[in-house]
């Protein structure tokens, strides 16, 4: 996998990318913070379940654990805090942490997500999503009509390994059919960038919840869904121009 380019600042140079990504023939990506703009109903619900059992935690703490299936997530940070649970009351917490996030509003897509991911199809690319959350946590969101846009769905439910493990991914390839090396990852946690190249796929950090100083394992680092897309834009740009795809209203 070529390295890419660094200044001092450890941000990845984003110049020699796009042409890397021609051979690319699947894009995988994250759910929370990465497809859907959900850190900071994410970090709030966390916040509030912690908070019962009295432990005060930050914005960094949970997002740099982003990946993990909430379970672990939760028995990891009591056990770090000497505060015993069983395996029942932290399915309770759990349960508690996702009415929280029910309460907080509803998540939503990304502003032009459903256009870019119409375009990667158009230019040849399949398509994945990859999560720690469950599939009851991501049926909230996605729509069957929306699913079927991808072409491998994996959640925390179907693997027995999870970030920073590269299960997620490998099953996600296996399914599309493509190899690990001819996929691009679209992380914006460092489990799950440890994951991707684990898997032996071409990551790329999006700086939705974290900087890149905590994202510095990528191939490269962006700052935003615009800065994305431009990093795709050789990739796109002699794909046949379609509508913006009618997904986020449930259709197909």
């Amino acid at each position: 996998m070529e390295e890419p380019r660094r200044d001092r600042s450890g941000d990845a140079s984003l110049t020699a990318q796009p042409c890397a990504l021609n051979a690319v023939a699947a894009v995988i990506f994250d759910w929370d913070g990465v497809l859907v703009d959900s850190g900071q109903n994410y970090y709030r619900a966390y916040e509030m379940v912690l908070d019962e059992i009295g432990i005060t935690t930050t914005p960094r703490e949970i997002y740099l654990r982003e990946g993990q299936p909430t379970p672990q997530l939760i028995a990891t940070l009591c056990a770090e805090r000497g505060i015993r649970v069983t395996d029942a009351e932290v399915k309770e917490l759990v349960r508690r942490r996702r009415e929280y996030d029910i309460a907080l509003g509803p998540r939503s897509f990304f502003p032009g997500i459903w256009d870019f991911l119409d375009r990667l199809r158009n230019s040849g690319c399949k398509l994945g999503m990859v999560t720690g959350s469950s599939r009851k946590s991501v049926d909230l969101v996605l729509t069957p009509a929306q699913e079927r846009w991808f072409d491998a769905v994996v959640t925390a439910d179907d693997v027995a390994r999870p970030k920073p493990d590269p299960q997620p991914f490998l099953r996600a390839a296996e399914i599309m059919g493509v190899p690990p090396s001819r996929c691009a990852v679209i992380e914006n946690a460092p489990l799950g960038v440890r994951a991707a190249r684990a898997a032996g796929c071409r990551v790329i950090a999006i700086c939705t919840t974290l900087g890149p100083e905590d994202l510095c394992e990528a191939d490269s680092i962006v700052s935003d869904h615009h800065e994305l897309e431009l990093l795709f834009s050789a990739r796109v740009r002699n794909s046949l121009s379609s509508p913006v795809c009618r997904a986020a209203e449930g259709e197909r």
